[in-house]
């Protein structure tokens, strides 16, 4: 009997240790957004910039953030903008860029902030609606650095109405139902051990 309870309290220890691995899937992975730069406003778009649709995955995705002036890496809930040297953007009515949710396969945006910023002096103005992200950096210098920004987003509701919930539901780890089945595998085989 010591043995199918220290066999049990075993599993149910690899099945909670495992349950701990699990991953959150990222707003971005694995989605195809749009970057479009606009200068000296939201009407007109910036051709010296990186503009297109780019698919979301290991890499960086946008070489050209604008002028040649850096690069921008999405992953998992957030993207980095990294700036190789510096220089100033115009004060003007809009001087930054859009994301947008090309195929609307994003869940609808619910917060955008910045976490971390060792490249531009001041704080960028920073604006969202359900399928855009909007940064404004008109008039703030930058440096060589970064910027490091998260993004929400609401899981729909289970049920076809215009609810939302801000919740977000944990993908398990193919490696959790494998550790899972091996610890139910090895109770049933002690128990049936037990009775012959």
């Amino acid at each position: 009997m010591q043995s199918y309870f220290r066999l049990v309290v075993v599993s149910v220890a690899l099945c909670l240790g495992s349950v701990t691995s699990m991953a959150n899937a990222g707003v971005f992975d694995g989605h195809t957004i749009n970057y479009q730069y606009y200068f000296p406003n939201l009407s007109t778009p910036y051709a010296s910039a990186g503009n297109g649709d780019y698919l979301v995955n290991s890499g960086v995705e946008i070489s050209n953030v604008v002028d040649g002036f850096g690069t921008i890496d999405f992953s998992g809930d957030e993207f980095v903008i990294s700036f190789a040297h510096g220089g100033n953007f115009s004060p003007t009515v809009f001087n930054g860029f859009a994301i947008s949710d090309v195929s609307a396969s994003i869940n609808p945006f619910a917060s955008f902030s910045l976490v971390s910023n060792t490249a531009v002096s001041g704080t960028p103005t920073l604006s969202f609606d359900a399928n855009h992200l909007y940064v404004n950096w008109a008039g703030l210098n930058f440096n060589r650095g970064e910027l490091v920004f998260s993004v929400g987003s609401l899981a729909p509701h289970p049920h076809p109405v215009t609810s939302f919930s801000r919740t977000i539901s944990p993908v398990p780890e193919p490696d959790t139902y494998a550790i899972l089945l091996v610890g139910l595998g090895l109770i049933g085989f002690t128990a049936r051990r037990k009775q012959i």
